[in-house]
């Protein structure tokens, strides 16, 4: 049984949904917390901007578009069994995700749906995440995560400043703490590059 996402208003046109390509690959979202986006050991969520930050500080200073305030889940998503999940992701989650993609960017998101961020084979992987299928990222700082924020900026301020918190409350999952390495970050829906 695959879950679909039901209607929602939206002021923007549809224009149908594009398939493949970059931006795809670059979708971020859903479920168990991951690890930091940062470097060796010692991952950051968010971008600070500091040292060779590769122009993340223009991430962080991006004013966000207004966005659905969202109190969480009723309960702790580790208490949650796989049906609850389900229902609250396709109840929930995925209506304000959808919303915040097609604001995003409407031709490409209007159809947004669960395979948006699990992939194509998300039933036979019972929707785990990280999900093979999106493009993978690097730890902040490093030559490949550099050059990601250079050539995708407006994606990159997208997913820092859209879909990470909101993903966050959600889920009622703490920001990553990279004095912990606890928490959600990137690394929770993209696999990570190898460099």
């Amino acid at each position: 049984m695959s879950l679909r996402r039901p209607e929602v208003p939206t002021s923007r046109p549809s224009a149908g949904r594009s398939i493949g390509g970059l931006w795809r690959g670059l979708v971020l979202i859903v479920v168990v917390f991951g690890t930091g986006c940062g470097a060796s050991g010692a991952p950051t969520a968010r971008p600070k901007g500091e040292g060779a930050g590769g122009g993340v500080a223009s991430v962080a200073s991006t004013p966000p578009h207004e966005h659905v305030e969202h109190p969480g889940p009723p309960r702790p998503w580790a208490e949650m069994d796989w049906d609850a999940r389900r229902r609250y992701m396709a109840r929930e989650v995925l209506p304000v995700m959808a919303r915040e993609f097609e604001l995003y960017d409407p031709p490409r998101h209007a159809d947004f749906d669960c395979e948006s961020c699990h992939g194509a084979d998300a039933e036979s992987r019972r929707y785990a995440m990280p999900n093979p299928s999106l493009r993978p990222l690097y730890p902040t700082g490093i030559p490949q995560q550099q050059a990601m924020v250079r050539e995708h900026p407006r994606m990159v301020r997208f997913m820092f400043n859209h879909v990470v918190p909101n993903m966050q409350r959600l889920l009622g999952a703490a920001p990553y703490d990279p004095e912990t390495g606890q928490g959600f970050s990137c690394f929770a829906c993209h696999p990570r590059g190898s460099s």
